[in-house]
């Protein structure tokens, strides 16, 4: 088996990032709650990927007896809150879906991850890939409908590309080793968390990795800006998509998960000693997110900037701009 794919401080000459486009979050907003519906026998629920707008993926089930993760899981699609697809079991894993409502993922045969296509009524399609290759899977697609995804052996390790021009086909980029890739913007830039004793890297449009500046965990990009956790606490950050550091912001943050269609940062912070959502504009706090309740955990950011999606009492939750 492919070896497992699961999954900076100020005066250091941090560079300057360009905004992004007019228009901020609406921080006069008074944000509206709104639980996701979950299949019928599941009580929790969990978001692994958010297209910006109407479709998400995750898995479904139910609570625990002895804690951990869910017990009962099944990979799950919800379409505005609702509930598209239950598959029988959590294989295959869907790993992300983009606002076409495209789903990739890896299904398992013969011990194998094989990377594959999802439709909404469950049905697999497998991607192309090499038989030399221990095993692959597909983990990112973006709205275009390019799919990123791992493909290799245990020694080489190898990113694919499975471009939405040429379907059918594949080409492999390198990669410094196994890692974790954990999102791909519109113009095809790739970033991935280290594993071991590698680095967080992004992939430029040209193709080759860079390390991240600082060092951390991307979490998104979006138009080539990158946004994460560096390797220091309560800190988030921001880099270029050729890894320079942009910008660190503190005052209690733990995590900055998401970019909005307008520039807008969407994350956590700590207020006091209670965790609390929040979005960031430039480095600033634009909207504090005071009318989001403290268990709120922000996973996902829309185009619009108008709704906020995460989880809450270990349900997939949605705030909503009014």
């Amino acid at each position: 088996m492919l070896a497992t794919v699961l999954g900076t401080v100020a005066g250091l000459g941090l560079v300057t990032l360009p905004a992004g486009p007019a228009g901020a979050a609406a921080a006069a907003c008074t944000w509206q709650k709104s639980v996701w519906d979950l299949p019928a026998g599941s009580d929790q629920g969990t978001i692994d990927a958010y297209a910006g707008e109407r479709w998400a993926i995750g898995v479904s089930g139910n609570r625990p007896w002895l804690g951990g993760g869910l017990s009962n899981p099944h990979a799950t699609l919800w379409d505005n809150g609702k509930v598209a697809l239950r598959l029988d079991d959590d294989v295959p894993h869907l790993r992300d879906v983009n606002a076409s409502g495209l789903i990739v993922g890896d299904t398992v045969v013969n011990d194998e991850f094989v990377a594959v296509t999802v439709d909404h009524d469950g049905t697999t399609h497998t991607l192309p890939g090499d038989p030399a290759w221990d095993g692959y899977d597909a983990w990112a697609v973006n709205d275009r409908g390019d799919i990123v995804g791992w493909g290799g052996t245990d020694l080489k390790p190898q990113i694919v590309v499975w471009p939405a021009s040429a379907p059918g086909t594949y080409r492999v980029l390198p990669a410094p080793g196994v890692m974790h890739i954990q999102d791909m913007d519109n113009q095809g830039r790739i970033i991935a968390q280290g594993t071991y004793n590698v680095g967080s890297v992004v992939w430029d449009t040209d193709g080759q990795w860079r390390e991240l500046e600082s060092g951390g965990a991307p979490y998104a990009i979006r138009d080539g800006r990158v946004v994460g956790s560096p390797d220091s606490v309560n800190t988030v950050a921001e880099w270029t998509a050729r890894g320079a550091l942009v910008r660190t912001i503190g005052d209690g943050a733990i995590s900055a998960m998401a970019i909005g269609g307008n520039g807008t940062v969407g994350g956590n912070r700590f207020v006091g000693s209670q965790r609390h959502a929040v979005l960031w504009r430039d480095g600033v706090v634009s909207d504090p997110l005071t009318t989001v309740a403290a268990g709120f955990a922000l996973q996902g950011l829309s185009n619009d900037e108008k709704t906020l999606v995460g989880i809450e009492a270990k349900r997939p939750t949605e705030y909503r701009c009014s």
